[in-house]
Order: C-alpha cells, then structure tokens, then sequence
C-alpha cells in the first residue's frame, strides 16, 4: 500500500486543515504490474486523514483498512468480483478490446519501476488538449495523437480498459465517450491471473487478455460470481471482497435490502435499518483499563439502500491513540506525539459522507455555526475526496451472518442492559446480542433493542419507530493499534427518499461553484504498510474457551444449519486419547493433524489445505508453513532475519503432482521484489533431502489420477491438497508457531489468505498396528479448536504492498 502526505493547501484551505491522505492511484498505474527489483527501508506512512476526521472511522475495519490495509491487502484479491462488477461497468463492451476508436497514446515512466509504460485514449472525445493534460500527471508522460502504444512485446498480458465517460452537461450536449486502455505486463510476480485481479478488482475495469494469456484464458470470459445469487436486480447486495465483505457493502453495490436473496439474515427484524439516524457517544479505553483516553460525539445518518452515509461528528476531546500516530503503550502525554493526537474540538463540526466507493470530508467556515445535518453548502470552507475503491458503506445485517473472508459470528441471546437514555439516564433495557470475530482474532459485540415500544401491544397504527429493533450499543477491538471503543446510539429515527439531500451536500457545493479534489499526487511516497513494532493488546480478543460458531439470524426465511451436539464428553476423551494425530482446526481453509513420535524425536504432521482449486494454466497455487521465531505474529523475526518455510509448488517442469521444498521467507519478499523470489527459488531443496525432516508425501487428487498408496485421511476431500512429514525437534515441544499462506498462482507472489496459529497437541504417536478397543465409534475425527495466538493481529504479519500503487485502502499482499 502507498502513502502520502499532502503538503499543498488547496481551494482555500487553511494550512492546518490540511488532509494527510492515501495516494490514490491512477488507473495506468494501478495496471502496471512490474516491480521493483530492489528496496529502501520507507519512511512511517502517515495517517491519510487529517485529524479533525479520524473520529469518524468507527465502522467496523474501517481504520484498519484505511491505514493498514490488513486483510484489504490480503484477501480480498483471491475474491473474483469480476463477473458482478463487469454486467454494471461494461455490459455494452466487447470482450475483445474497446469499442471506441483510438485517439492517442501516452508514454510515461513507471514511477515505481523506472520502466517505460503506455496507455492508449479511446474515443473521439479525447481532445489533444485532454490528452495532454491526462498524461502530464503521469511522470515524463508523452502524449501521442492518432498513434496507439506498441502491443508485440512477448511480456505483454493484455489491455485494463477503464471507461472514464463524462455524462452530458446539458440537454443539447452529448454525453463524453472515453475509456483508457493501459497496457499490462507479465513479470514473475504479476501472472495473467495477477493483472486481471488488479485490473477489474481495483482499477474496477475490463481485463482484455492478448498473447499468451489470451491463450491461458482460453478464450472465454469471466465466470459467474460466488455471491450472484445474492444479488438483487438493480446490482445491489453485493458485498465486498474479501474481508471486507465480512461488514462492507461492495464500493460498487447500488445498495442493500432488508430481503437480499439467499443471506443468511434475509427479511431478518433483528437488522439494521436501511435509513435511519442517531446521535452517537464514542468512549474509548485502554487495554487494562476503563480509563476513558477519547472521546467523540455527533450524529450519523443512513441511507444503505443507497449505500450512503454521512456523519456530523461536534464533539471530540481527549487523546485518539491509533494506528499512524505510532502507538506506544506508554504514550498519555498532553501533546500531539508519539502514538497519538491529542483533540479540544468541543465546539465545531467536522462532516464525512461516503457514498459507494467514494468518501469526502467536508471542512466548515470557523464563523458559519453549521448545525447538525445542515445543508447550506454557503458555510462550506473546503471539501475533499479519497477514493475507497471496491469499499463501500457498511451492509445492514453485518453482525449477524458470517459472510466474508477470515471471520466467525456468535449469536449470544438476550440479557438486560444499562441505557444510557438521554432524558431518563441509565435504564434497564433488553438487548439482544451478536458477537463479530475480526481478522485480527478480535470481536465487535452489537446490541440490538429486544422489546421496541410496541412488542406487547402490537397496535397495527403504531408508528414505524415503535417496533424497530434499533442498535443500541456497538463495542468496537482496537484491533492491535489502538484503544477499544464503546459506542451508543440514542435519539434514533428513520429517514425517508425526502432526506436524501442530507446527503447530496458535497454535489450541491460543486453545483454551487465549489470543488473537491481527489488528491493523487506522488510526492514523498512511504512504499508499505505501517510497521507494527508492538502489538497493543485488546480487551476484546477471542478467547478460545468462551468462543462457539453459532450462525443464528431470526431469519423467516434461512434455514438454520445443523449444528453438532455432543453429549458424552466422555466419549470425546476416549476418542481424542485413541486418534494417532488430533486435528487442529486452524480456518476453514487449513486443518493440521499432529502428535510426537518419541523413536525418532520428530513431530510426524499433515497439513490440509482445503478449497484448492487449478489456477487458468491447470497448475495448483503455491502453499507454504512458515516456523515463526516467537509468538509475535511477523512475517520475519522482528529482531531481523529469515523466517524457515516449507513451500509448496506445482511449478512447469515439476511434475504431475506438487512438490515441496525447504527454503527461507526473505524480509524483502514483502516488496514482492523479483530478486527475492529469485533467491527464495535458488535456496529451495526438496523436503525429503533435509537432514530434519522425512517421510514427506504431498498428496493432491486435483491433479493426479493416479492411485495414492497412503491412506487419506477422513479430513480430505477432491479439492484438498496434503503435505505429511516428519520433523526432527529433539524434546517434545510445548507448542509450534506457525503460519500459513495459498497463492493465487503457481508462481510465488499474491497470497490469497494466511494466518498466524499455535500447534500444542503432541500426544504420543500410535503404532501403526495399535489396537484400541474402548467400546467407543472412532469412525469420525475429533477437531481440536486452534489455539488463537494473541499476538496475531494480521497486520504484522501483512507487511507486503508493492506490486500496485493502490487507491486509498487497498494493497496487494505477498506473503504475510
């Protein structure tokens, strides 16, 4: 991921409102997919947001994404959205090129490579002044009339067309056809599978496939989405990729429905509201502590069947320690230092409105005394914009279900709380209750009303407010940079088609005259997410003993899955005693078995990797487990270094089945650094060829018809990939710390998911010929939950951005 820091004042605003923000990327440089074969250590990202608009980000992952990109940056890119997104964006586009003439080319440095790079202009719209301008932001951009970029080189992957059309400024005027067509190419970090995700995932245009890739992709388009069959008409319900999509509506979407087809929490009464507002209190407090450090008041309005928002936020005070300020466990000094910002806005108003992919901040005149919702854009001082990419706004049943990438829900029912009415004080009320697990193995709680005004009564012409379940209370993790937060939300009301100028502010200000600017300059780039020097623990990590899947919506019209009820714990026991290797459940795409062999000193292992499907070539993404040095959840030793992995790879030349190897996770890999592969390949040695680890087999039926002569486990299934070996560790080890990764491609580079987890069950090993007789069916096995490491916030882990200069809070992640 790619920072800046705006140094300019623009359209008049005063230096100290300056807006620090993300670079937002062009989409010729979003579609160039080399790298940089070398790297610098970078500078501290800054915080993209000025202060005054930090507060506002307290919707679920929204900070962590904005800033540190975590799971934005790792899974959402093995998410194909392509095929949703491709009907709204381009349902009259050709599949093989534009439809529009060339007008021109532009020939500029790769600012990230050096590297020459080319986009064509499409369409007879494209003025040569237009055309000009366009390139000059490029850096050393040349722009060409009438001549199109060279196509014949043998690295070429093909076109990432993105349609930037203007619509008609008047009656009499026509609408502006134009698409840019930037040239993409292959590299050993950027296969075609790479260049399509980055294409249509971020620079949200059409992959056309040419050369080699043309051929890979075998000539047809995209397939059908996952989730199309929760889509409505109109393009809505369409939740974002990744982890992302476990809160967010997709930036895309068109809106969100209290009835999206075939969700778990369809036509539920226990969601939220589409439009609707509240005043809200955030209270945030350290780990260890009740101490409030912050906190920030204001009102937020809904419109989610838009996939609007808008918050007024007219009260912050206290010190906002967060991820961008450099967090230190210590740091409660009174100034703007280290690990914070230190905020006395008790008397104005800051407003933020995001809406689909796109979030403004709106500063207001000091002497314009602007109210709550106001819509007099004459008090407006400045606006500007970021661009949120496929990230829109939060989806209305997000606690509930457990859609999403890296996430769990836990229905826990109902118990009485203490309200916070604001004309009546604290008052006993019944809430019913969801618990959320994050990425970073912490969890968001939400409080929804149990007994509206009209639940007994059930009088048919009370009014729509008395029987909404409105959410109450939202206790949000700090996630592993910063302090854990409470909210409550009170006054609430529900909003009409009337109240949509609540959000049309920032259209009426440019109406008026005014402008807001999508800042992209490329000046003082810190290459990287924000380093995680301490994890900051949290009071709302999981806890393994207090934590159960239980996936339950009030839904009339979802069927609750059938959940398994164990009745003689006994039983486990003896089966758990009996089993050669207990299972640890690490995720729903990882399941290891293991236990101790005391003949050999050895830990005899199999890990399953489920859901493994052929990448567009017929090869098997790469895999790999790394061996972590300590509990922190890093992708190299903090204290410098390597980190030993074992790598599976179904390379060209290796093979019909994939093979694994013994090789070193090198720090620069993050940089998705060609020169780091390269080492990584050189230093590879076959598994089974190491003095520390044997009996090694790779089993995968994906791509091997022939018969496997080991016994499969009752864990595997067709699309399951099995590494086995032993490793030689001496004494029985209380536990390993360990993580993992799948690729997108054959070829090291994007990994699609990974996580950090804890090894602990080493029981003896069985003989092979062990018999055990207890009077107990052992036909099924027994999962032992991983052990969840409380260091393993994601973003340490997930230091890994370079392949693209992505737009506000997407990144592509390599390796941890």
């Amino acid at each position: 991921k790619v920072y800046k820091q705006h140094q300019a004042t623009t359209n008049g605003l005063q230096s100290e409102q300056q807006t620090m923000k993300l670079l937002a990327s062009t989409a010729s440089l979003l579609a160039t997919t080399a790298l940089s074969s070398s790297t610098t250590d970078a500078a501290k990202a800054p915080h993209p947001l000025h202060p005054k608009f930090r507060s506002q980000l307290k919707c679920p992952y929204a900070e962590n994404w904005l800033t540190k990109g975590a799971e934005a940056a790792a899974n959402e890119l093995g998410i194909d959205i392509s095929s949703t997104h491709q009907q709204q964006q381009n349902n009259n586009r050709k599949l093989l090129g534009s439809d529009l003439p060339i007008a021109g080319s532009c020939t500029y440095n790769n600012s990230w490579t050096g590297d020459k790079s080319c986009m064509n202009f499409h369409g007879e719209s494209w003025t040569l002044d237009a055309m000009v301008e366009r390139c000059s932001s490029e850096q050393d951009g040349v722009a060409s009339q009438g001549v199109g970029c060279e196509d014949t080189s043998d690295d070429v992957s093909g076109w990432c067309v993105k349609d930037v059309s203007t619509a008609a400024t008047s009656m009499m005027s026509a609408p502006e056809m134009k698409e840019e067509a930037s040239l993409m190419m292959v590299s050993a970090m950027a296969s075609c599978d790479n260049n399509k995700m980055a294409c249509e995932a971020f620079v949200q245009g059409t992959f056309v496939a040419i050369g080699s890739c043309a051929s890979a992709a075998g000539g047809g388009g995209s397939s059908a989405s996952d989730q199309a069959d929760m889509t409505m008409e109109g393009n809505k319900c369409i939740i974002a990729p990744g982890a992302i999509g476990a809160a967010h509506q997709a930036g895309f979407s068109e809106g969100y429905s209290t009835s999206c087809p075939n969700t778990p929490a369809q036509d539920s009464p226990y969601m939220w509201p589409l439009k609707w507002a509240a005043n809200f209190q955030t209270k945030n407090m350290g780990f260890g502590s009740d101490d409030i450090k912050f906190e920030s008041r204001g009102r937020t309005f809904y419109a989610l069947d838009k996939n609007w928002k808008r918050s007024d936020t007219t009260y912050q005070l206290g010190t906002l320690r967060t991820i961008g300020q450099m967090f230190s466990l210590a740091g409660d000094s009174d100034t703007n230092g280290f690990g914070q910002n230190v905020f006395n806005n008790t008397d104005g108003m800051s407003t933020m409105i995001h809406k689909g992919g796109i979030m403004y901040f709106v500063d207001w005149k000091e002497d314009a005394a602007p109210v709550v919702g106001e819509r007099d854009v004459s008090k407006i001082e400045g606006c500007s914009k970021i661009n949120m990419a496929v990230v829109g706004n939060i989806r209305a049943d997000w606690y509930m279900d457990r859609r999403g990438d890296d996430t769990d829900v836990q229905y826990l029912g109902d118990q009485h709380v203490f309200y916070p009415d604001p004309d009546e004080g604290p008052i006993p009320m019944l809430a019913k209750q969801w618990r959320k697990k994050d990425f970073a193995s912490q969890y968001f709680t939400m409080s929804m009303l149990g007994n509206p005004p009209n639940k007994v009564e059930e009088m048919a012409d009370a009014p729509a407010e008395d029987n909404m379940h409105w959410p109450m209370i939202l206790n949000i993790p700090g996630e592993g940079f910063g302090d854990d937060m409470l909210q409550v939300y009170t006054n609430h009301e529900l909003l009409t088609d009337e109240d949509d100028d609540l959000f049309m502010l920032v259209e009426n200000y440019i109406d008026s005259g005014g402008v807001c600017p999508e800042n992209n300059m490329y000046d003082e780039v810190a290459v990287g997410p924000p380093v995680q020097e301490v994890h900051i623990p949290s009071n709302l990590e999981v806890e393994e003993a207090s934590w159960m899947t239980n996936e339950y919506t009030f839904s009339p019209v979802w069927q609750v899955p059938m959940r398994p009820v164990v009745t003689d714990m006994g039983a486990v026991a003896s089966v758990s005693a009996a089993m050669s290797k207990p299972t640890t459940e690490v995720s729903d795409r990882v399941t290891v078995e293991s236990c101790y062999d005391e003949a050999t000193k050895s830990v005899d292992m199999s890990f399953h990797f489920h859901d493994i499907d052929p990448t567009a070539n017929g090869r098997l993404p790469w895999m790999a487990i790394g061996y972590r040095s300590s509990e922190v959840c890093a992708m190299t030793p903090p204290s410098g270094g390597v980190t030993p992995i074992v790598l599976i790879t179904h390379l060209e030349g290796e093979g019909e089945v994939p093979r694994a190897h013994s090789t070193s996770l090198l720090p620069t890999a993050k940089t998705l650094s060609s020169d780091a592969f390269a080492s990584m390949y050189m230093l590879a040695r076959d598994l089974g060829e190491t003095d520390d680890h044997s009996d090694v087999s790779v089993i995968a039926p994906q791509v091997s018809n022939a018969a496997v002569s080991i016994t499969r486990s009752s864990l595997t299934t067709d699309d399951t990939v099995t590494l086995n070996f032993k490793r030689v560790v001496g004494e029985k080890p209380e536990q390993l710390n360990l993580m993992y990764a799948i690729g997108m491609s054959a070829e090291l580079g994007i990994h699609t998911t990974r996580k950090c987890f804890v090894i602990d069950a080493f029981p003896t090993c069985s003989s092979p010929d062990a018999e055990v007789s207890d009077g107990h069916d052992h036909s099924h096995d027994v999962a032992i939950k991983a052990t969840l490491d409380s260091s393993s916030t994601t973003v340490a882990m997930m230091s890994t951005f370079a392949t693209l200069a992505f737009s506000c809070m997407i990144g592509v992640a390599v390796w941890f």
